[in-house]
């Protein structure tokens, strides 16, 4: 089971939609602290992880996050997001669902949904103490890095709520 898939025309395609649609989730925002916001990107880069996989969560959460940083004004963070919001992706994508989209009809029972949970519980730490060092490093500031926990923790709060409620309907489309 070890088959090595190459991006077909489709994939990419689908990875730029989900990109654009990431950046314009991100846009969605109510900003909090210095520097820090709880947006809806990392619900729908949740909901991308567990419905499409690992491959398409991280590519279209790295170019997503990184675009929206470079075009709204956080030029700093660009790099960071594409690196932090990418393995984010990956992260819940291949823990929920694996790298590549499958159907779904070969899954049994609700236990994708404590893949879900798992792999947006992951990717949050992950983010979490990503930014972490992002802020620190942008701002010069422990203290400013530490002071943004509560928005981190928040947009990943919002971002598991939000996903496991639309992921079931979307799992379903996804085999379309």
């Amino acid at each position: 089971m070890n088959e090595k898939r190459k991006f077909s025309v489709r994939d990419i395609v689908f990875i730029g939609v989900l990109a654009a649609m990431c950046a314009i989730a991100t846009s969605f925002k109510i900003p909090f602290g210095v520097g820090a916001m709880v947006h809806l990107g990392t619900a729908f880069l949740f909901t991308v992880g567990i419905c499409f996989g690992g491959i398409y969560a991280g590519l279209a959460a790295a170019i997503g996050s990184a675009f929206y940083d470079l075009i709204m004004g956080f030029s700093p963070y660009t790099l960071w997001s594409f690196v932090i919001k990418g393995t984010a992706g990956l992260i819940v994508g291949t823990v929920a669902k694996g790298l590549w989209p499958t159907p779904v009809l070969n899954e049994v029972g609700n236990g994708w949904v404590w893949r879900a949970v798992l792999g947006c519980v992951l990717a949050a730490a992950w983010t979490l103490s990503g930014y972490i060092v992002a802020w620190w490093q942008v701002t010069g500031s422990l203290a400013t890095a530490f002071a943004n926990m509560p928005s981190s923790l928040m947009t990943s709060g919002v971002g598991l709520v939000v996903a496991m409620i639309l992921s079931p309907k979307l799992r379903k489309s996804v085999n379309r």
